[in-house]
């Protein structure tokens, strides 16, 4: 009992991790473009990673090589992606759109991983998808642009959980993590560091919020493996709706995020799709994480 309570302060632990990085990222796209900021979170995970394989584990060769690098694919545009995302909108709107992803993770487990799709799912899909279009059309003037961006995270980390899941039978949680973030560094390396009339210089401030979203996100994983080390997967995810309210409530506190009714509505419908979806699944024995 005491190693599930354990798992479950890892879990809520990782849960405001990710949420205190979505908003970092929102405050650094001040000083860069959301790829920059998506690359140093890519240029910090493989550092870290590489350390904690190299003196934990002793060895950097993966189990199955071709499944880690379709992660890697999978998950490095998942998590650019939703970067870019938050800097164009917001880390609230952006952190509801791509949380969606549970339900893709459903889809494309019944497409091409051989799991059962039942009618209930279908139901969840159904309720998730009219939440996303309120939020995406809620008037408010956030961009559409970046809604869509969003949302496209999802989808790619859907493909990216299934990959995660049998991953986990031949690697660690540090290696399918290395991954995404090692084959990530190409995509967005090499883009303009700017943001929208910031300047390239983010001072003192702009390097902390840097380095912030980077270690952010490593201690976030790290817990995260934790926690389902003694949380079965599908008990466990709940944890993860409780990032996607903090870090509407961070938005709103800190970011100037405006809401109104209708994304209200759209939260609304998002979370009870996700919840319903939740209810249905069989969590797997083999499964350590969830991460996207």
């Amino acid at each position: 009992m005491m190693r599930v309570r354990g798992g479950y302060a890892a879990l809520y632990s990782a849960a405001c991790l990710f949420a205190c990085s979505s908003l970092m990222v929102k405050l650094a796209s001040r000083y860069y473009s959301g790829m920059f900021i998506s690359a140093a979170r890519f240029g910090a995970g493989t550092v870290l990673c590489t350390l904690v394989l190299v003196l934990r584990y002793r060895s950097l060769r993966p189990g199955r090589p071709g499944l880690v690098a379709l992660r890697g694919i999978f998950g490095a545009f998942s998590m650019g992606m939703t970067y870019v995302a938050i800097s164009l909108t917001g880390p609230g709107r952006a952190a509801l759109l791509s949380n969606t992803y549970p339900l893709f993770v459903a889809l494309f487990g019944a497409l091409f991983f051989g799991e059962r799709l039942s009618p209930r799912v279908f139901a969840c899909i159904a309720i998730c998808s009219c939440g996303a279009v309120l939020v995406v059309r809620d008037g408010s003037g956030a961009s559409l642009a970046g809604d869509l961006i969003a949302v496209g995270s999802a989808v790619f980390a859907g493909v990216g959980v299934n990959l995660v899941r049998s991953g986990t039978r031949s690697d660690n949680p540090f290696m399918l993590y290395l991954s995404p973030c090692l084959l990530g560094l190409p995509f967005f390396a090499f883009v303009p560091a700017a943001g929208a009339g910031s300047g390239i210089a983010g001072g003192t401030i702009g390097i902390i919020l840097l380095i912030g979203v980077g270690v952010g996100a490593f201690l976030a994983q790290a817990f995260m493996a934790l926690g389902y080390a003694s949380v079965p997967a599908g008990r466990g995810s709940v944890v993860f709706y409780f990032e996607t309210a903090l870090t509407v409530l961070l938005g709103a506190f800190f970011a100037g995020e405006k809401f109104n009714l209708r994304f209200g509505l759209g939260l609304v419908l998002i979370l009870g799709g996700l919840a319903l979806n939740h209810l249905r699944r069989r969590p797997s024995p083999n499964s350590t994480t969830d991460m996207p």
